[in-house]
């Protein structure tokens, strides 16, 4: 038997292996890896990360970043919501203003979470969240 014919086949069955073993590893992969790609857009939840918001006047809440997401309720001129991230998406003219930062209010037993753009709250450019409190 030639001896380039035994080490192609060496290193075709090397190779074979090593796939097995490469794809056999990422199976059994703690799934902590696969977590920041899940996670890459939630939102945050934790009660330390939370702030109150006014709101300017009474405006809907949306279950996404803009007017075309579906109405989870209102809220109402002068009541304060909890708060905890923002983050920029389609822009809103409202209250002489238009901005396209948007704040994830957490909700009441009213009004069920979701976004409001920033123009309906009161406050400054982001209604009081820090810069840190992205989305």
């Amino acid at each position: 038997m030639p001896t380039g014919r035994l080490t192609t086949r060496a290193a075709v069955a090397g190779a074979a292996l090593a796939g097995t073993a490469l794809v056999l590893g990422l199976l059994t992969a703690p799934a902590a890896s696969a977590a920041p790609a899940a996670r890459a857009g939630a939102i945050r939840t934790a009660a330390s990360d939370t702030y109150t918001v006014t709101a300017r006047t009474t405006t809907y809440v949306y279950a996404g970043p803009s007017l075309s997401y579906p109405r989870r309720g209102s809220l109402r001129v002068g009541q304060s919501y909890r708060a905890d991230c923002w983050l920029t998406s389609d822009v809103v003219a409202g209250n002489g203003q238009s901005s396209g930062v948007w704040i994830h209010v957490l909700g009441d037993q009213d009004v069920g979470p979701g976004f409001v753009n920033v123009v309906f709250l009161q406050g400054d450019d982001h209604a009081g969240l820090p810069a840190s409190a992205r989305c």
